[in-house]
């Protein structure tokens, strides 16, 4: 057998998007995850999960989908691609992991597959001497999806709209693997739930940027707007990134990765990726719509598309906190409804 490619080499290679070839070129944050998925996986490392906290059309779900194809076809493992529905399941199948193949030879590889008590909808499977592996593309509303396929890897996107009670169940579907690999990723709605909480279970890796003026660095996302020279305010010119400190420009694409702090379980690597860190999102556009965004409402989708930080706005969930609130304010009573 000669050598596998790495999870990169496949990606490139094998992988496109709707702009042609799959390349990093503006993307160099994403190299972080997969350079550890990759690590993972030829270490065979059991029992790992990643969690990515990321903005919107960064490019996440397009190395979402290089993976399981990795998987499948270069680890020969069963993966799991899990969505809110079984609607939209149906359809990104058919519009985004189908479209997403550019070798022919692995075109050729995918079929419809059967498998012993599985719905066959999004069901694909990679025959090969040793025995076929699956590709299962199922939406997770309906708690059959969670338990029906045994899986080696777990990839759960848009974590937030999924059903909290069948995405405990799908854990068991890693039971019986080597490897029981977890991928969850989204962008984060609100603090302390769904996404967001799993990224902070993990090891809380941010994209700090280097100053070269005065060596400072910086998370860009928790100093917006001041790392924000709004040119378009004074010369007329694009907007840049500065340093808050020394004024400096700041390159998005310089940045490192680095952990906040020890996880709660060391096999859990976390990342929140803004758009501020992809450098192929452009950065006037991301100043439009902050400026753009003036209602409470508008403020908190941006903080949660463009900045990765997780912002319920006027709404946030009935908890134990705010029933406290309630019943400390005076003058009213808060009663049981009669039944």
């Amino acid at each position: 057998m000669g050598r596998r490619p790495s999870l990169q080499e496949f990606m490139e290679t094998e992988v496109g998007s709707d702009s042609g070839p799959l390349n990093f070129r503006g993307r160099e944050a994403l190299l972080g995850p997969m350079a550890h998925l990759d690590e993972v996986l030829r270490l065979g490392l059991p029992e790992q999960t990643v969690s990515i906290l990321k903005g919107t059309q960064i490019g996440m779900t397009s190395v979402a989908i290089g993976l399981a194809l990795y998987c499948v076809r270069v680890r020969r493992l069963n993966v799991g691609y899990f969505l809110p529905d079984q609607d939209f399941a149906n359809r990104f199948a058919d519009t985004r992991i189908r479209p997403a193949i550019r070798n022919p030879r692995l075109a050729a590889a995918m079929r419809d597959g059967r498998y012993r008590g599985a719905a066959s909808k999004g069901l694909k499977e990679f025959p090969a001497p040793g025995g076929s592996r699956f590709l299962y593309v199922l939406g997770l509303q309906d708690i059959g999806n969670a338990i029906s396929l045994p899986l080696d890897v777990l990839i759960r996107d848009e974590v937030d709209d999924l059903p909290p009670e069948n995405l405990a169940w799908s854990n068991d579907r890693l039971d019986a693997s080597r490897i029981g690999l977890t991928v969850n990723l989204a962008m984060g709605r609100t603090p302390g739930r769904g996404i967001h909480a799993m990224y902070e279970d993990g090891d809380r890796r941010t994209w700090r940027v280097p100053c070269f003026g005065c060596q400072s660095e910086w998370t860009l996302e928790e100093h917006w707007p001041e790392v924000l020279a709004d040119a378009l305010a004074d010369d007329g010119g694009p907007p840049r990134l500065v340093c808050p400190s020394c004024g400096a420009h700041l390159s998005r694409s310089a940045g490192r990765w680095a952990p906040a702090g020890e996880p709660a379980l060391r096999s859990h690597a976390s990342w929140r990726i803004p758009q501020l860190a992809v450098e192929a999102i452009r950065l006037e556009r991301i100043a439009a719509k902050w400026r753009a965004a003036r209602r409470p409402g508008e403020a908190a989708k941006f903080r949660c598309s463009a900045l990765a930080l997780p912002d319920a706005g006027e709404s946030r969930p009935i908890d134990a906190a705010l029933i406290r609130r309630l019943r400390e304010t005076a003058p009213y009573q808060m009663e049981r409804p009669p039944a």
